[in-house]
């Protein structure tokens, strides 16, 4: 890659960023409270800087007071600490309050519009689909955005703070540096350019000495995860375990899996030794060092005590300000990473937005005219990669019919989503009834967490049905013993069988009755004689209404008026061409912007950050 195409990939990921994060800045609703908080923010950096000069203007005074001996002198050097004391405290304090409610509030921004986007006409289901780095948003949502934002805000606070310490003490040290004379040169401001070579030695030093060190980090934390996942696996398939006696085995797999954490533990110990070695000899050497060079000249008397104390203190603050870039490397990867990791989740989304979007001829249209009914006239289905599954599919249900179609699992799913209008890729008409009383319902039917009464009437408020109107219902599904649970709040996705939720939708049906019924599978779980008497309470509940199931049904056919078999398209044909380049333009390797961040980290990092 070219020095032009690096540029502008670091420019793109900074722009992509703020795009993603930078609307809570010029038009969020709480703007003007962020940009007071920012300046806030910046005001206590340089408060914080502020004190620290008046620190080492005060170490000249109370020193240059011990070397007159002077009691005055040093009981009012004592009343200036306390007040300096007091005034860190307080800074400090603010600093903490302003900078959380700042980076929370900026949080809950990226989070409600990362979640809008993501939670948004089945975005967060066609997104899992088309594969790619979109995985884990959960984690991406909860853990990347907090790093991203949080993360974001101290890396700006302590880059104005760094720089601002720079600038001030740069000055100080110069002119307490005086002039030297150096093989007859006669030099000014020695001890900046010493503070300059000091903090690029220590950096190189540490560079070279942590380089086995990230990489033994990294195989270290693999090697524990690989443990964790075996031991979640084994509690996971508990009762298999059991059932096949494989204690002994699984013993065995997990005493080799921690066996592996001990060898990666040995190595991260080695160059964690090393690196701490140097740090102490470098930390211990720092506030030493220019006292030691400035030394010569209090001894001939052209420099006080209290300057010595005084040049030796800014020469640390000079050196901790250069070593901003090294010290935040790990803190600099890590925000990428996680920045990386939201911005794939919301590319993924408007990747799957556009392809939802799509227009003309290689699009799906729903067509919604009076009296068409549910079904579809040259409908084309493709998968999520463009490749075809179904082809030249006519199909019509009217008011009062029952069909069934059949066919390969996948193949009868996509041509489910299709018509629920989840599934965006393919072409073709898709008739929808001109009213919205279509009930759609999947394998199993989506059971929010609270009352089983809120499940039941759901996407209908809980109050809209009577509970002897729910029971009844429950009862007329087979069902009739969760009635007394109508009350209870619970996850009802895991405290009921598969076979009990698909009862709970046609119970759901039998208390909405909807005009229409799309029904995925949603017998499959059921023994043939459930399956049937489900179909059957479908004429009792719902005579009038059109229903299509699409996939497997274990019960008697003869209960639908019609039975349709898919053929599957031929394997390999692409459907939709543009959708199958943009999956493999998305699978070609990358470049990871800001590289120069991977490049030192491959050769510096601290053992409890280095990911």
């Amino acid at each position: 890659m070219t020095a032009g195409a690096e540029h502008s990939g670091q420019a793109r990921f900074f722009r992509d960023f703020l795009r993603l994060a930078g609307g809570y800045w010029r038009g969020g609703p709480e703007r003007w409270r962020a940009r007071a908080l920012l300046a806030g923010l910046t005001l206590l950096s340089a408060a914080h800087v502020a004190l620290a000069i008046r620190l080492n203007l005060w170490s000249a005074d109370l020193f240059d007071a011990l070397e007159r001996r002077s009691m005055d002198r040093f009981l009012v050097q004592i009343g200036i600490f306390a007040l300096i004391v007091g005034a860190t405290v307080l800074a400090g304090a603010a600093d903490i309050v302003v900078k959380r409610r700042l980076a929370l509030s900026w949080r809950r921004w990226v989070t409600a519009r990362v979640i809008g986007d993501w939670l948004a006409e089945a975005r967060h289901f066609q997104v899992m689909q088309i594969g790619g780095p979109t995985d884990n948003p959960d984690g991406r949502i909860a853990e990347d955005v907090r790093i991203a934002t949080e993360y974001a805000l101290d890396l700006l606070q302590s880059l104005i703070y760094a720089v601002l310490l720079l600038v001030s003490f740069v000055g100080i040290l110069w002119a307490l540096s005086g002039r030297v004379e150096v093989f007859g040169l006669d030099l000014p401001g020695h001890m900046v350019a010493l503070a300059v070579l000091y903090a690029a030695a220590g950096s190189a030093v540490a560079f070279l000495l942590g380089r086995p060190l990230v990489r033994a980090t990294d195989l270290r934390q693999t090697r524990e995860a690989d443990f964790r996942f075996g031991l979640v696996h084994a509690r996971e398939t508990a009762e298999l375990l059991a059932l096949a006696r494989g204690e002994a085995r699984e013993r065995g797999r997990l005493a080799t899996a921690f066996a592996t954490i001990g060898a990666a533990w040995g190595a991260q110990t080695q160059g964690l030794s090393r690196l701490m070695a140097f740090s102490s000899g470098y930390l211990a050497l720092a506030p030493v060092f220019p006292i030691l060079v400035a030394t010569p000249r209090y001894i001939v008397g052209t420099l006080s005590l209290g300057g010595l104390m005084q040049t030796a203190q800014a020469f640390q603050q000079v050196t901790a300000a250069l070593s901003w870039p090294v010290d935040n490397l790990a803190k600099i990867a890590e925000w990428r990473a996680s920045v990386e990791r939201v911005l794939a989740l919301e590319d993924g989304i408007r990747i799957v937005a556009a392809e939802a979007a799509r227009t003309g001829p290689d699009a799906i249209v729903f067509d919604r005219a009076a009296g068409v009914g549910l079904g579809a006239r040259g409908l084309c289905i493709a998968a999520p990669d463009g490749t075809a599954l179904l082809s030249d599919i006519d199909l019509a249900v009217v008011r009062g019919e029952r069909v069934l179609v059949e066919g390969e699992a996948e193949a009868a799913q996509a041509l489910f989503r299709v018509l629920a209008g989840i599934w965006p890729w393919g072409r073709g008409i898709v008739l929808l009834p001109e009213d919205d009383g279509l009930l759609s319902i999947g394998e199993r039917p989506y059971l929010p967490e609270g009352t089983l009464a809120a499940a039941l009437a759901f996407p209908e408020e809980e109050a809209a049905h009577p509970p002897e109107t729910m029971a009844k219902a429950l009862a007329q599904a087979g069902l009739s013993y969760l009635a007394p649970r109508l009350a209870e709040a619970t996850n009802w996705d895991h405290d009921l069988g598969v076979s009990e939720m698909q009862r709970l939708a046609f119970a759901r049906i039998a208390l909405q009755r909807p005009g229409w019924v799309l029904l995925g599978a949603t017998t499959g779980a059921l023994e043939p004689e459930e399956a049937g008497a489900m179909i059957a309470l479908l004429d009792e509940v719902v005579p009038d209404a059109g229903v299509l199931l699409i996939g497997h049904h274990p019960g008697d056919v003869d209960a639908f008026d019609r039975r349709l078999t898919l053929q599957r398209a031929p394997g390999g044909l692409v459907l939709l061409q543009q959708v199958a380049a943009r999956r493999r333009a998305a699978s070609a390797p990358r470049r990871r912007p800001l590289p120069l961040v991977d490049w030192l980290r491959r050769g510096y990092g601290h053992g409890q950050d280095a990911r």
